[in-house]
């Protein structure tokens, strides 16, 4: 206590001591000009440290010494610094070899430790689906006629015709086949006679009305011989029993005898309107595969008759293929890359669908052409993505194009000399060199190029031209003092000014795609992380490639060597005043004068805040959806069967199939029953349930002395499905078992190691029924606790689980990014209200960006999911650089809005004109990924300009933070002064001198000021005592002398 009472006598004794009882002595001058800044005792946290981080003039200055310094160096040695950047840019480039691409949706959309991503692995790893599955959809005006169904057999033909050049595989080798179950009745019972023996011996227009219920009655539901008859002499006949190629088509009712021979050709060409609606409706049977069978399905856009169920017209009619691949083959070669599908398929089986693919889209000309043809192969997908995922290079070198012209006429000027044609091509060129540099450096990590990669070129050079419009407005910005400097020097200025502010939004760009990188879809990761590389590289190469060839441009304007011919001097040269005004610096002259105004300030508030009130509305009304088939040109074959089938087969909900592996059976009978009936059961999200134990259970009524079937013991459930499975009714599901060894007719079933059923959800209304559906769907199966491995799998079901992590992620990344890009702007821009001001602009941004997207059509998927993260970045740099700009100017708050605006205006206008510049082109693409891009960033570049070109100066000019210079005055304070030995006084007064007398130049005259209190209190006296000290000594800093 003792000791701090001295201590604050000797305080006071100082502030009250007059002036001239100080002297200033030549010893112990101190060697720092600043007094150190002492802190209270306590733990040195987090928050402190960015305090004090985001506050310290010492930081402030660090980084910008550097840049003046990499300024200086890189205009020094600018020779060196482009054989270095060259030398960088190869060492990316050497990993181009690598480059692969990668199409499979269910790689790229699909995360990895998803379910359907598991399951998937786990089949294919386990027992690889062999089925292909090719579909035709015909439509027209009405494809019951005469025509439309000649024109599908010749299609029909045409598929068995194929023959592939290399190696010779046909249809019937690459089919899925199934028995054409040809039993007569005279095989069993000569005494009964099938119901089609008596239809093809009559004429059924001219009987058909008479016949009458004689009709029905006779034509009953055919025998089923299996009952009876198994496996004695039943097995011998079906043994013996062709196969047929599985195809689904309504000519199955012209077939005869389960084929189409010479009298099929006859029926069907000279078939009439009449008769094909009679078939269609009345004879559910085919005569290919000789089953019971319902037509209806095939069609689309069905029209009724009177009394609403018979057909009499229909606009559209299915053509399905059943293929079968050789996965041992598939395994081998580790699927097909002579496409680049890298999908898992055989190349014989590659070579076969890429000939039918040729033929049916051939068929599109076949007459009649109104009749049009819809084409969907099993491999289409993986070949039209493979073809399109390095498109639109000619919008790339036009948009170069675009670009190159705009930023020489910003960069320059309209004389002979000042134009940059020849530095702005070398910005550009860093540019490209960044875009090969990430493309060649992540393929040495193996990291896969997707569709989504196509745009690359077009973000980054949209991004990265902002840099040369920022650094090109400091050196123009310098000034007069620094005018008469050496090049080099003025180079170093013009970085020091530059690169604080292309640090700030380069980083930000940077962060917003790691954190978007660290997302679960494979497909955004890889896109994220070859962007951040590539807005890594291009910030290294504007700051020293483009940064050199700009200085060494500048040798040649003040040179006065001409801007196209560097060789020809301009003697005696003037520039014209055309030339010499800036006409957008004086635009935002003009436009600072106005937006201080208070009626603007409110008009523009009341506009912001209605817009804002717009885009949250937009926000609320946005939707979430994802599908993989708009990656497809919309002009594509398959993305036109997409269409259609959504057209005319709207009321199909996604169908799903059930792999069921390694159940004991007969044991798990009752959960397998358990779940159909819940299955049955869930009507509301189910349409319809297809399986092989539905089936078993009616063919189980024929024999009641084996009792329940859920009590039966394993050898009788074994011989009855054996003899099930080869009965009329169960042979469709044969094919849908997998054994430990073949099944054989008469012998009980092996072991059951796979089983397949399906079934069909309801149509619903986007994921907000779809994802509640599949979750209850995976719980019925999930619930019953196999034995083995019970799983559901659909197509749907993939962009469906994508469509349920999407928002969290979406969610997760924007928060991430945005707390990332607070604390790099709060510590690059070395201020926490400035953060704060410029984070706000951000989220308003962003929230005016995701509003509209609902406006413009736009879903939230998985692109529109990563375009928003990347925005962010984006955002951030026409904040930030107005913020940085306020801060480097003293003054008023409106004055330094006024100077802010007029400084790097421009430069930040320009900069967002040049990205929009950049995609402009992909405005008229098709491409999901083109538009979704063209759109999202255009509304960045709209509303990112508004808000830091308008809103932003507004908030500063009433709430901004005082400026770098003020700060400093007022934040290096002692907590103590001790004047002791003269160690606390500046080098810069004069020694043996009292302070009096270095003071007195400056007092006024007449003025009473005897003691440092009375100095302190006249803070006049001590800013022009601070002035008239640094211009006399003609130094760059200023004087401190604590409270004092």
């Amino acid at each position: 206590m003792r000791a701090s009472e001295e201590k604050e006598n000797n305080d006071n004794s100082l502030e009250t001591k007059p002036l001239q009882d100080f002297v200033v002595t030549v010893n112990n001058l101190p060697k720092k000009q600043f007094p150190e800044v002492t802190t209270t005792g306590g733990k040195f946290g987090l928050v402190k440290f960015l305090l004090f981080i985001s506050s310290s003039n010492k930081h402030v200055a660090l980084f910008e010494n550097f840049f003046r310094w990499e300024g200086e160096f890189v205009s020094r040695h600018a020779i060196k610094v482009l054989f270095g950047c060259i030398l960088f840019t190869f060492i990316g480039l050497g990993g181009l070899p690598m480059l692969h691409t990668e199409n499979n949706a269910i790689k790229l959309w699909i995360p990895q430790d998803s379910d359907f991503a598991v399951n998937y692995a786990w089949l294919w790893s386990t027992y690889p689906p062999e089925f292909r599955r090719h579909t035709v959809i015909l439509h027209g005006d009405d494809v019951l006629t005469p025509e439309a169904l000649q024109k599908m057999y010749k299609i029909y033909k045409s598929i068995k015709a194929i023959e592939t050049p290399e190696y010779k595989k046909t249809w019937s080798d690459s089919c899925f086949r199934r028995p054409v179950l040809k039993l007569s009745s005279n095989m069993f019972e000569p005494q009964e006679r099938r119901k089609r023996d008596l239809f093809d011996d009559m004429n059924f227009e001219d009987e058909m009305e008479s016949f009458g219920d004689e009709f029905e009655k006779e034509f009953e539901k055919p025998a089923d011989y299996s009952i009876k008859h198994y496996p004695s002499p039943y097995c011998e006949m079906v043994e013996s029993l062709p196969t047929a190629c599985f195809e689904e088509t309504i000519l199955e009712l012209w077939a005869i005898a389960g084929e189409f021979n010479e009298e099929s050709d006859s029926q069907i060409a000279n078939i009439t309107k009449s008769e094909i609606v009679e078939k269609v409706n009345n004879w559910g049977y085919s005569e290919l595969f000789l089953t019971e069978k319902d037509f209806k399905p095939l069609l689309g856009g069905v029209t009724y008759g009177a009394d609403n169920k018979t057909i009499i017209k229909a606009r559209a009619v299915k053509m399905e293929w059943m293929g079968r691949m050789n996965t041992t083959a598939a395994l081998l070669e580790g699927g097909s890359d002579t496409a680049g599908t890298g999908e898992l398929l055989d190349s014989e089986t590659a070579e076969f669908e890429k000939e039918m693919i040729r033929v049916l889209l051939e068929a599109k000309e076949i007459e009649p052409t109104n009749i049009q043809v819809e084409v969907n192969v099993m491999s289409s997908f993986g070949q039209i993505a493979s073809a399109t995922i390095m498109t639109d290079v000619t919008n790339l070198i036009i948009g170069f194009a675009i670009v190159f012209t705009y930023v020489n006429l910003m960069l320059g000027k309209f004389n002979m000399v000042e134009q940059r044609g020849f530095v702005s091509l070398m910005g550009l060129v860093s540019v490209g060199g960044s875009i090969f540099f990430a493309y060649g450096f992540c393929s040495y990590f193996g990291l896969a190029f997707g569709p989504l990669h196509n745009i690359i070129p077009f973000l980054l050079l949209g991004i990265g031209i902002d840099d040369m419009f920022v650094a090109v407005q400091c050196f123009q910005n310098l000034p007069p003092e620094i005018q008469d400097q050496s090049l080099h020097e003025r180079m170093g200025e013009a970085m020091l000014r530059a690169g604080s502010a292309i640090t700030i939004t380069s980083l930000t760009d940077f962060l917003a795609f790691i954190i978007g990188g660290t997302t679960v879809l494979p497909a955004l990761r890889s896109f994220c992380i070859y962007c951040a590389v590539g807005i890594l590289v291009v910030y290294i190469l504007q700051a020293t490639w483009f940064f050199a060839w700009f200085s060494l441009d500048q040798r040649r304007v003040e040179a006065k060597r001409d801007g196209a011919f560097p060789c020809y001097v301009h003697k005696n040269y003037t520039p014209n005043q055309l030339s010499q005004r800036n006409i957008l610096q004086s635009c935002f002259k003009g436009l600072g004068n106005v937006i201080v105004k208070p009626l603007v300030k409110a008009s523009l508030i009341v506009t912001t805040i209605g817009l804002l009130g717009v885009s949250i509305w937009g926000n609320i009304e946005l939707r979430q959806e994802f599908n993989p088939i708009w990656f497809l040109p919309p002009e594509s074959y398959l993305a036109q069967w997409h269409q259609y089938n959504s057209k005319f087969y709207p009321s199909s909900g996604e169908k799903v199939t059930v792999f069921m592996g390694d159940l004991k059976l007969p044991e798990e009978l009752d959960k397998l029953d358990l779940m159909h009936k819940e299955l049955d059961q869930s009507t509301d999200i189910i349409s319809a349930v297809n399986s092989w134990y539905t089936g078993f259970l009616t063919y189980m009524e024929n024999f009641p002395d084996d009792g329940p079937v859920l009590d039966m013991t394993e050898g009788v459930f074994n011989s009855r499905l054996t003899q099930y499975l080869f009965s009329p009714t169960g042979s469709q599901y044969r094919f849908l078992f997998q054994y430990e060894e073949p099944i054989q007719c008469g012998k009980s079933a092996p072991k059951i190691q796979l089983s397949l059923m399906d079934f069909q959800h309801r149509l619903m209304d986007g994921p907000k029924e779809q994802i509640p559906a599949m979750n209850r769907a995976k719980e019925i199966f999930n619930s019953k606790n196999f034995s083995g491995i019970v799983f559901p799998m659909a197509t749907g079901y993939a962009a469906w689980e994508t469509d349920e992590i999407i928002s969290i992620e979406l969610f997760r990344n924007i928060i991430l990014a945005m707390l990332c890009i607070f604390l790099t702007t709060w510590i690059l821009l070395f201020n926490f209200v400035a953060c704060l001001q410029v984070v706000m602009c951000v989220v308003l941004t962003l929230v005016n960006v995701a509003g509209f997207m609902h406006f413009w059509e736009l879903t939230i998927d998985t692109v529109s999911s990563v375009y928003l993260i990347i925005s962010i970045g984006l955002c951030v740099d026409y904040s930030a650089h107005i913020a940085h700009a306020f801060m480097m100017c003293p003054g008023r708050r409106e004055d330094r809005v006024k100077d802010a605006l007029v400084k790097i205006g421009p430069a930040v206008l320009n900069g967002g004109f040049s990205t929009f510049l950049a995609f402009v082109l992909l405005g008229g693409s098709k491409s999901h990924v083109f538009q979704s891009f063209f759109k999202i960033f255009l509304l960045v570049v709209i509303f990112g300009l508004y808000n830091g070109l308008i809103i932003l100066p507004i908030v500063l000019s009433f709430i901004g933070p005082r400026s770098y210079k003020e700060s400093l005055k007022s934040s290096d304070k002692c907590k103590a002064t001790e004047l002791a030995n003269g160690d606390e006084l500046q080098p810069i007064i004069k020694p043996c001198k009292t302070i009096e007398d270095n003071l007195q130049p400056i007092i006024k005259p007449g003025s009473n000021i005897k003691s440092f209190s009375e100095l302190k209190d006249t803070e006049a006296s001590i800013e022009s005592a601070e002035e008239h000290l640094s211009d006399k000594l003609n130094v760059d800093k200023e004087v401190k002398n604590g409270d004092s």
